[in-house]
């Protein structure tokens, strides 16, 4: 029984994390062949998979509350749980911004940050897919170094679109753009905090 209880927490949070790569799957199709007119159907689309993802945390929240023994420690498993949901409502705000802000084109930048942020997201998967073995598992910890690696990656992206982006001379450009790209950094930033609390785990219990 205690087994089947446990298979509970680590399901949710794989299913968490696949939620989170299908909602960047999604805005990666949507930013390389971009279209004004759907936009708002897009937006319609993404806030089903937000919803799916906050779904999934509630679950976790609720199964937690009433148990008494946990595989890994409690407060692990709610901020694992609550920074997976994250990633998902991090990616949402990109298209809330590029929705809000009226975008019509989007920069040719873009879809390379994006398609990092989709294997920063990837990786986390293995690590997660790995959790309920991480006492014996032999790539947990490359797959975390992973997710770090992309996450520098990611950030000197942003630096080098940032460094271009405020070359330009018209206002509204560079306000609108800096929070787009503010949003898919941040993005890869709570992957990483993700990953953190998995190399936390596996601290606390070698």
């Amino acid at each position: 029984m205690k087994k089947k209880k446990d298979e509970f927490y680590f399901k949710n949070l794989n299913t968490c994390v696949e939620i989170s790569y299908q909602a960047a799957e999604f805005l990666k199709n949507v930013v390389v062949d971009f279209s004004v007119d759907t936009i708002k159907e897009n937006l319609d689309r993404m806030h089903e998979l937000e919803q799916k993802a906050d779904g999934k945390k509630h679950k976790m929240m609720t199964v937690l509350s009433q148990a008494f023994i946990t595989p890994i420690e409690r407060e692990d498993l709610v901020a694992l749980s609550n920074y997976l949901d994250d990633i998902t409502d991090a990616v949402e705000d990109v298209f809330l911004q590029i929705y809000m802000c009226n975008v019509d084109t989007i920069r040719e930048d873009v879809p390379q940050m994006v398609e990092l942020l989709l294997e920063c997201i990837k990786a986390l998967q293995d690590v997660i897919g790995e959790l309920k073995r991480f006492k014996s598992s032999k790539t947990i910890g490359q797959s975390i170094i992973r997710v770090n690696d992309l996450e520098e990656q990611g950030d000197r992206l942003y630096v080098e679109n940032m460094h271009r982006l405020y070359g330009e001379s018209d206002l509204r450009t560079v306000v609108v753009w800096k929070n787009i790209y503010a949003c898919i950094e941040n993005c890869m930033d709570v992957c990483e905090h993700a990953a953190d609390i998995v190399n936390t785990v596996i601290m606390k219990n070698s």
